[in-house]
């Protein structure tokens, strides 16, 4: 990205970014903001209903807010691994869905 320096979603960066969700998202009492159910804030990695950091905003697309805190937001990890890269968080349903 015009020689900006991003660096990767791992190690201890991850960790801290996914404490910050959880803590926030269990003081806020948020859902998960994909399926919008409650998420088990006590629930640890790899359950695949614990807590995971979602991108609003996609990584893929979007590299440059991979570490900005407002484009985070707390999922559940199977939630966030379904959406995938997709751009679609908080569109709405699909007809596909329907």
């Amino acid at each position: 990205m015009n020689g900006v320096y991003i660096p990767a979603w791992s190690g201890r960066r991850r960790s801290d970014a996914l404490l910050r969700v959880k803590s926030e998202g269990r003081r806020a009492k948020a859902p998960c903001c994909i399926c919008e159910m409650v998420i088990d804030y006590s629930l640890a990695y790899p359950d695949e209903q614990s807590c995971s950091v979602q991108h609003v905003k996609p990584r893929s697309s979007y590299p440059h807010l991979t570490w900005e805190p407002s484009n985070w937001k707390p999922a559940h990890l199977s939630c966030n691994k379904a959406e995938g890269a997709g751009d679609t968080l908080g569109l709405g349903v699909t007809s596909e869905q329907w």
